[in-house]
């Protein structure tokens, strides 16, 4: 049940959704930034591999996972889908097992239970096109045309090629017996 607002209420409704939009461009470029920064340690990491030796696989992986994720959450602020959404879980999940070594064996499989329900859903439930109301309604015109086009070809096809049944009924219909009654009676003879 849709319940009336006053103005004022619809004005600040309004407001409020406003504030939350620019807020959200906010969040978004402070993540920019704070991946942007966090990139700026892979050059000194690699070169820490390359000439010193240095080097700490499992904290460098940390690291990509964590800027994979940030440009991930990045994604879903400007996509506003649930698509974004499943693909932010999927490698928050994913660092969660990779990283942790450590981690107990049913903690992994609850993970990978975890991952696969994931994907079961993005398979099997998930519906981009519902998303995004262009798509859907492009698609459904292009599922409209396709139809209409079968519908044409299959009338085509059998205005040119009809059944056997229609072959036999039109064979049956047009044999015209007077040529046969005019044999018959010159047959006879005059009466």
């Amino acid at each position: 049940m849709k319940q009336i607002l006053s103005p004022r209420a619809q004005k600040a409704q309004h407001f409020i959704l406003k504030a939350s939009l620019y807020l959200e461009i906010v969040v978004a470029f402070v993540l920019i930034i704070a991946i942007l920064i966090a990139f700026l340690k892979v050059p000194g990491e690699l070169y820490n591999l390359f000439l010193n030796n240095d080097f700490e696989l499992n904290d460098f992986i940390v690291k990509s996972f964590e800027l994979v994720i940030g440009v991930e959450l990045l994604k879903m602020f400007c996509r506003h889908d649930l698509d974004s959404v499943v693909e932010v879980l999927l490698f928050a999940i994913a660092r969660k097992i990779v990283i942790e070594h450590s981690m107990p064996i049913n903690e992994a499989l609850i993970g990978i239970i975890a991952i696969a329900i994931l994907f079961a859903i993005r398979r099997f439930l998930f519906v981009s096109a519902l998303d995004d109301m262009d798509k859907a309604e492009e698609k459904l015109v292009k599922d409209d045309y396709i139809k209409q086009k079968v519908s044409e070809a299959i009338a085509n096809y059998r205005r040119e090629h009809p059944t056997l049944a229609e072959k036999a009924q039109d064979s049956v219909h047009t044999a015209d017996p007077t040529p046969v009654m005019d044999a018959a009676v010159t047959a006879e003879g005059p009466e």
